[in-house]
């Protein structure tokens, strides 16, 4: 049985209805365009968004934890207190995103564009963020 999901994407819309997991998935199934669509606090654990169009997108209070971004397009993109931990952001493109008070430990930068993006610095350090961004290793991981 295939059905199509109709989701109100206007700026204007009162009852603001965002994605759930499923909705996310079946999307996934037939495009990569997640361009600003809204997906606040939800549980997306482990999804793999690589090469996806995440533009001006939602994803702030959602739970990303181990999520993959691997190339992803994720300018002016919100991941405002989003988790982050464990995510790969690799060749990732997030200028001009929102990544205040995110849990970032765990996550992988390496040669994503931070160029402007609002880093939680509050909880890590930027020069941690620049080595993963630099080396590839994993922010907030003591290395030995």
């Amino acid at each position: 049985m295939t059905h199509s999901i109709e989701v109100d994407m206007s700026k204007n819309s009162e009852n603001l209805v965002t994605l759930t997991r499923k909705e996310v998935l079946e999307i996934l199934a037939d495009t990569k365009n997640f361009a600003g669509f809204d997906m606040r606090k939800a549980n997306l654990v482990k999804i793999d968004f690589s090469g996806c169009d995440l533009r001006e997108a939602n994803l702030s209070y959602a739970n990303l934890k181990d999520a993959i971004f691997r190339d992803a397009d994720m300018r002016g993109t919100s991941l405002w207190s989003a988790n982050l931990e464990g995510a790969d952001f690799t060749g990732a493109n997030l200028e001009d995103a929102d990544l205040d008070y995110s849990k970032l430990r765990g996550a992988t930068l390496y040669r994503a564009n931070i160029r402007r993006a609002t880093l939680p610095t509050e909880l890590i350090s930027r020069e941690d963020i620049q080595a993963s961004v630099a080396t590839g290793c994993k922010v907030g991981v003591k290395r030995g």
